[in-house]
């Protein structure tokens, strides 16, 4: 998805915002895989409009580069940036623009679905990293269940279609020789109630939900605001992701 050519950007941060403490909450599930001492340079690759960078240099005291191919996301991160260790590029997963062996970590957050080419990333990965250094992927996966399923028209074929299997993210790295240091489905909080989620929805920022044609997504709206039963209104609203961390031999 081109984002350059859509308004996601904008609205981006506002849709999908997180708490500090909800951030450090997803960081912690890497560290349980990863040896904090021994990173000192990160790749945020397809960084977006940053809201990962900054804290991953702070939760790991290392300097991040965060990579994206679109000047609108980067324009973004660029606005908000308060670390000297931090730095944005504009570059494409498949050609990353790092030095060989440079890098002790890449990390991925929820752009894995949106390469043309998987295996190019793993290797690019592999090139970029050191010796034992980690690539760090969480996504979303067919497998995985989030609420947007059940409720707009069509998106459970876009997704089984879109999103990578949990095998097939296993086999990429592996067949670039890396090991799995570990895998782990997180159910996670997105939004504090149901009108939050409502709202956050509204702004069309995911990009399953950008896809959807118009008459779909609100039909999926409507049903939204008119409140699921299966759904209780003033609970969090949770979705599973995926947590990957493989290891470069």
């Amino acid at each position: 998805m081109d984002y350059d050519k859509s308004e996601i950007p904008a609205v981006y941060d506002e849709a999908r915002a997180l708490s500090q403490e909800a951030i450090l909450s997803r960081l912690d599930v890497l560290s349980m895989h990863v040896d904090r001492e021994t990173v000192a340079l990160i790749v945020d690759l397809g960084c977006g409009s940053g809201r990962f960078s900054e804290p991953l240099a702070d939760y790991f005291g290392a300097r991040v580069i965060g990579i994206d191919p679109s000047e609108k996301m980067l324009d973004q991160a660029r606005r908000k940036l308060e670390s000297d260790r931090v730095t944005f590029e504009r570059g494409s997963a498949e050609a990353i623009p790092v030095s060989d062996g440079a890098a002790d970590m890449v990390f991925m957050s929820m752009v894995f679905h949106h390469f043309r080419d998987g295996s190019m990333v793993a290797r690019e990965c592999r090139r970029i990293l050191r010796r034992g250094g980690y690539t760090c992927i969480r996504n979303s996966t067919r497998e995985a269940d989030f609420p947007h399923r059940h409720i707009f028209p069509g998106l459970q074929l876009l997704a089984n279609s879109e999103l990578p299997s949990r095998s097939e993210i296993r086999r990429i790295f592996e067949a670039e020789n890396f090991a799995t240091g570990g895998h782990r489905i997180i159910n996670l909080v997105v939004a504090p109630n149901w009108s939050s989620f409502i709202y956050k929805s509204s702004l069309r920022a995911d990009s399953l939900l950008a896809r959807l044609p118009n008459e779909d997504f609100e039909r999926g709206l409507a049903k939204l605001r008119a409140h699921s039963p299966q759904f209780n209104a003033a609970d969090p609203v949770t979705e599973e992701i995926d947590y990957f961390v493989f290891m470069r031999g």
